[in-house]
């Protein structure tokens, strides 16, 4: 109901409201289906995004959905791996290989047999467009041509060089800056419909608060989420914190607030303000006329109010 579009006249809210209702509509889509609800239970949204459940008999046991998950998810792992060090498509190959005979030549010389005839290589350019996987194993024959340093013997040789490391190297690291790219992509997703959220609880939120007060019910005050520093020994660290009083006075019902075993940082209005650290929910609240605050850890459950948040007056 919060986000239903026709419930918000401004165009811009709307919109938003639009995008929300949408994301809503995915996750109910999700909990509707049997299936893909035990998957969900199991692995999350990232066995979700597994390719392969649509081909897979429904109504399994949970020992089965981590069966078939492992299995799909070897497949994906086996694909991406094939496909970062064995890209294919076309490189053209330009290298001025003087210096680079003369090592070939110094290697020849080693070998029985005869070795390698001696030229004095004035210029020589390798060129070539290769068209085939990328490893560091396969050799590549590059075509080239040479001028020797009295002007004569010019002519074409063959070489065959080991392709590159550097190759694949700069393949893997072209992905690892795609997934940190897509990382902070995804960060900054979160944080604008999370914006978006607070915008559209607005209405709901002074309503609640009227109801509230009308009681001597719960108000909260003041809510941050995210990464504190109370620690003298880390006061060189930078708290990174957002302001969530909105949505959590959104979710009051009843003089109640109720958060279960799960990280915060996907409750509406929430986001995740820092990746991979560890997070708390601070919240100064009122209740019944009295101040309360608490701290509580990400994926701790909480319930507001309760006796032992009682801020004590003498102190």
């Amino acid at each position: 109901m919060l986000y239903h579009p026709d419930k918000h006249r401004d165009p811009e809210l709307k919109g938003q409201a639009e995008r929300l209702f949408n994301l809503v509509h995915q996750a109910y889509e999700v909990l509707s289906d049997p299936q893909a609800r035990a998957i969900y239970d199991i692995y999350g949204k990232r066995g979700l995004e597994v390719e392969g459940w649509e081909v897979v008999e429904r109504k399994r046991t949970p020992a089965e959905i981590r069966e078939e998950f492992e299995r799909l998810q070897r497949e994906r792992d086996e694909r991406r791996l094939q496909q970062r060090t064995n890209p294919k498509g076309t490189i053209s190959v330009g290298v001025d290989a003087t210096d680079l005979f003369d090592h070939y030549e110094d290697d020849y010389e080693d070998m029985p047999g005869g070795g390698f005839p001696h030229i004095e290589i004035n210029k020589m350019h390798i060129s070539q467009s290769i068209e085939a996987p990328l490893t560091t194993t396969d050799t590549a024959i590059l075509s080239g041509s040479l001028s020797t340093q009295n002007g004569n013997g010019g002519g074409n040789i063959s070489l065959a060089l080991r392709r590159v490391t550097s190759f694949v190297e700069l393949f893997h690291g072209y992905d690892l800056e795609k997934q940190r790219e897509s990382l902070a992509s995804g960060i900054a997703r979160k944080k604008q419909e999370a914006e978006a959220a607070v915008l559209l609880m607005q209405e709901s939120v002074r309503r609640i608060v009227e109801a509230e007060e009308s009681r001597m019910g719960l108000i909260i005050l003041n809510a941050w989420y995210g990464k504190f520093v109370t620690d003298n020994s880390r006061k060189h660290e930078r708290a990174k914190v957002i302001d969530v009083t909105v949505p959590l006075q959104c979710l009051v019902k009843d003089s109640k607030l109720i958060l279960t075993e799960a990280t915060k940082s996907g409750l509406p209005g929430f986001y995740d303000p820092c990746v991979g650290e560890e997070k708390s929910l601070k919240v100064l609240y009122q209740f019944r006329g009295v101040m309360h605050q608490v701290l509580s850890g990400d994926t701790e459950a909480l319930r507001i109010p309760k006796q032992s948040h009682r801020i004590d007056t003498d102190t």
